[in-house]
């Protein structure tokens, strides 16, 4: 289902390192100059074994490919992308234009440009790829991206143009094109047919680092891609090593196995403020928002489906003391559904401070009653009895469900908390089989755009954003309306009535915008550089002493 593939790239990243130095690994070729020097090596964990390899895009037939996602950063380029200020720049195009009905985008390829087995980057390429990702989607096309829906016509007039055409105007589709998943630049050599068969066991991209093929059970070895065409990175090559467990990452820093973590989901607050007091480490801490954590609410069942209740929730979150307690004051609380950074989404909405008082009327005017004195209102014979579910696999939630269950339970509800297994968790929201869940926004170039076309039930199989549909004036022609237009005002009228009615109603629950952050070894690694609004694992960013 397309749920999954979404919340899988919502999903925060785990990344621990071990640097040491030795002779590079990298192949020979005659063109790429000598590469024999020493050169540093790291080491770093994921959670996540790439069992179907390193093709860059989610498909029908590598559904558990989720770790690679990550990681394509390191070994493909996209045509465009974003800079540290946000702003969409060129990466394997120098330039492109648009025509004035919105439907004609012209990129003009950099010069000097290969993949990591020497052949060049033409527009050729690029209109094998992106056709490949097409086809190879199947039915998850339009989940990480509006536009692989509507391209029309792709055209290659020379070597370096690369013409696409859509079928109807579409106000997101420079940002799309910056998503690696599915807008990678893949060499035509790893496609036979509509097969991808050779990625299994080779990345075959334009990025600075490719797979040296030497899988041992529970590492994987990475090496500097000889015709990079960038700036040449700190690190040579790098290893990943699969560990599931959070708490062997931080015990194998301290044991000098591995010499950094990068990355919230690995980490702890609390194993990252011990870190950040230790002198032995150093650590930093994302200027950038992230995504947003909210807490989803069944709207399709009782007591969701009233707005009084809906407000009640939401009134009655102490999100100033959620984030400085139980995400240790990084996290920072979340009034709206989106920081008001993310494009459009500067917009007036409603806030709802904390207010137990507002709260506890809101119920009382509901009808929901503790008429047995128990702390447990009811309604109907109906006892606010209900359960809040989330993944086990995402770092520091279970404090926080607990704390939210808490304050909840100052205004009548009680509920229990349910930490599930990540298929378990994905099975039951995506089944619609839940009370409360704890959610997120789906994070870098995903967030708003993605999002907001997921609120078309007709499109979405998101059953925390479909729903949202019903509550909107002109439901799924609105959004289908959004995602039919490149004019910009229009497009932020409909965000502002879009987003002033999932505030308005309480129909989503924001609690908090997350952060990414890196502890590492101070004697052996200098610092890292975030990449640019998402979690995106950027090795060629590690800086070394």
């Amino acid at each position: 289902m397309k749920l999954k593939h979404i919340l899988f790239t919502a999903m925060a990243i785990i990344l621990c390192l071990n640097l040491a130095a030795c002779g590079s690994a990298a192949p020979q070729n005659s063109d790429a100059g000598d590469i024999s020097e020493k050169v540093s090596v790291i080491t770093l964990t994921e959670s996540w074994d790439f069992p179907t390899g390193f093709y860059p895009i989610i498909t029908s037939s590598n559904t558990n490919g989720y770790g690679f996602t990550y990681w394509e950063r390191n070994f493909y380029n996209t045509l465009v992308s974003y800079d540290k200020d946000g702003k969409i720049e060129g990466e394997l195009a120098e330039s492109w234009e648009i025509s004035d009905d919105g439907l004609t985008y012209t990129f003009i390829l950099r010069d000097g440009v290969k993949f990591s087995d020497g052949t060049e980057l033409t527009s050729a390429a690029v209109k094998t790829s992106i056709e490949g990702a097409q086809r190879n989607l199947g039915e998850f096309a339009g989940s990480f991206g509006k536009i692989m829906t509507i391209i029309d016509t792709m055209e290659t007039p020379d070597e370096k143009t690369v013409v696409i055409t859509l079928t109807q105007p579409y106000y997101g589709a420079l940002n799309d094109l910056t998503m690696a998943n599915p807008m990678s630049i893949v060499n035509p050599a790893a496609f036979d047919g509509d097969s991808y068969e050779i990625c299994k066991q080779q990345t075959m991209g334009t990025g600075p680092y490719m797979y040296a093929g030497d899988f041992d059970g529970t590492t994987y070895t990475f090496v500097s891609n000889p015709y990079y065409w960038g700036e040449k990175p700190e690190v040579d090559s790098f290893k990943i090593k699969v560990i599931e467990d959070n708490d062997s990452k931080v015990l194998a820093l301290r044991n000098n196995e591995i010499d950094a973590i990068i990355g919230a989901s690995c980490l702890s607050y609390d194993a990252y403020s011990e870190l950040s007091g230790d002198e032995s480490f150093g650590t930093d801490i994302d200027e950038h928002g992230t995504l947003t954590r909210y807490l989803g609410l069944n709207l399709s069942k009782a007591p969701f489906d009233d707005v009084l209740v809906r407000q009640a929730i939401a009134y009655a979150i102490d999100k100033d003391l959620l984030c400085s307690s139980v995400f240790a004051g990084i996290e920072s609380p979340a009034d709206k559904l989106f920081m008001t950074s993310k494009p459009y989404c500067d917009v007036d909405q409603t806030v709802y401070p904390f207010d137990l008082n507002k709260a506890n009327e809101l119920m009382d005017e509901a009808g929901w009653i503790d008429g047995d004195g128990d702390g447990v209102r009811e309604k109907d014979g109906q006892k606010l009895e209900l359960e809040i579910i989330y993944s086990l696999q995402a770092s520091n939630l279970d404090d926080a469900v607990l704390a939210l269950a808490g304050q909840l339970a100052e205004i009548g509800f009680s509920i229990t908390p349910n930490g599930a297994d990540i298929m378990t968790w994905l099975g039951s929201v995506g089944a619609g089989e839940y009370d409360f869940n704890m959610y997120q926004t789906y994070g870098g170039s995903y967030d708003p755009y993605t999002l907001m076309t997921n609120m078309n039930s007709d499109v979405s199989q998101d059953p925390g954003l479909f729903l949202v549909s019903a509550f909107l004036e002109g439901g799924n022609a609105l959004i289908l309306e959004l995602d039919r237009t490149s004019d910009s005002e229009r497009v932020q009228g409909i965000y502002a009535e879009v987003l002033g009615t999932i505030a308005d109603q309480a129909l989503m629950v924001p609690i908090s915008y997350t952060r990414e952050y890196a502890a590492w070894k101070s004697d052996i690694i200098a610092g890292y550089d975030f990449y640019s609004g998402s979690r995106y694992v950027n090795v060629a960013n590690i800086h070394i002493k």
